[in-house]
């Protein structure tokens, strides 16, 4: 599927390229859900490799596969040369009613080891957008726990609460998340996750919850995954990002507060953004097109976009996910 020249859209693509693009939501149902994204909807995959989109052709297509034939036009130059023609980020709203199980993913070459060549590990950030008092986030074994006790507890199946470093989910914290952290995201938490466009996920510990299909343990993968001393890392904190902005190998996300002045952004041919609205109506303005986002709603701007603005009040907040 991929065009024999990767910088080139496919004909049919002409122009469409060159504003946003409106993903459907991915609903995925978790035991663990809360109630803020109704139903048993633990998480929405907002943007993704499997997010479908309509075209001006008639056409609904998956990210990924106009990843394929739009090629730079949608991913840009950073995304042809980290994954190809591929979707590159993959970003979800997580509502926790329940503790998520601890987990570990695997990095990039775990990954192709365990899974094939194509195979992506999972690196990922969270972002509190809301927390109950008293929730809490697990950030990694205990703190002063040897890489050969953390081994032992996950081969043994008893690694528990006690065995975590855990600590207060407030809202406007970051935290980035490296493939071999465990982790958990606990009662009462609601995240905004980006990543990489894969959900490999090794369960540790499902705390205890009745084994359903599906939700298998994954011990000898934990133990292959697993890099006992890392811990998740603060990256910002009410509503701020270090350094103005979270910048891993694998994607940068910003927080834009536009006020009287939007804020101006150029894709220009290098990355695609996906931006999502934390905080009220969000506005993004283009030549000849302006989009409008409502909560939590969510746009892909294609590399092939030079530039745009994000607009609104004080009051309103998105977050911007591009590639590094």
């Amino acid at each position: 599927m991929t065009p024999s020249n990767p910088d080139a859209p496919h004909p049919a693509l002409t122009g469409a390229l060159m504003r946003p693009l409106r993903p459907a939501t991915v609903v995925s149902l978790r035991p663990w859900a809360g109630s803020r994204l109704g139903g048993d909807a633990g998480e929405h995959w907002v943007a993704g490799p499997g997010s479908e989109v309509a075209l001006p052709d008639g056409r609904m297509l998956t990210l990924d596969a106009l990843a394929a034939e739009a090629g730079a036009a949608l991913v840009g130059s950073r995304g042809l040369a980290m994954y190809g023609a591929r979707f590159p980020l993959l970003v979800k709203l997580i509502d926790a009613g329940d503790w998520l199980s601890l987990q570990v993913h695997p990095s990039d070459a775990n990954a192709r080891r365990r899974h094939g060549p194509d195979a992506l590990g999972k690196a990922e950030a969270w972002l509190v957008l809301e927390a109950d008092p008293g929730a809490q986030l697990v950030v990694g074994p205990k703190l002063g726990m040897t890489g050969d006790a953390v081994r032992a507890a996950i081969a043994a199946g008893s690694m528990d609460r006690p065995d975590c470093e855990a600590v207060p989910a407030r809202a406007g914290d970051v935290f980035n998340v490296e493939p071999g952290t465990i982790h958990a995201i606990g009662a009462g938490v609601f995240i905004y996750e980006i990543e990489q466009p894969s959900d490999l996920t090794y369960r540790i510990s499902d705390w205890g919850r009745p084994a359903v299909p599906g939700r298998s343990l994954h011990r000898d993968e934990a133990l292959e995954a697993v890099q006992p001393e890392r811990q998740a890392v603060l990256a910002g904190s009410q509503w701020r990002m270090d350094g103005g902005a979270l910048t891993a190998p694998t994607f940068r996300l910003e927080l834009v507060a536009p006020s009287l002045a939007a804020a101006s952004r150029q894709p220009a041919g290098q990355t695609l953004e996906v931006v999502t609205a934390l905080r009220g109506e969000v506005v993004l303005r283009g030549d000849g097109w302006t989009e409008r986002l409502g909560l939590h709603e969510t746009s892909v701007v294609p590399a092939d976009v030079a530039a745009y603005e994000i607009g609104g009040d004080a009051l309103r907040l998105a977050a911007v996910g591009s590639l590094p």
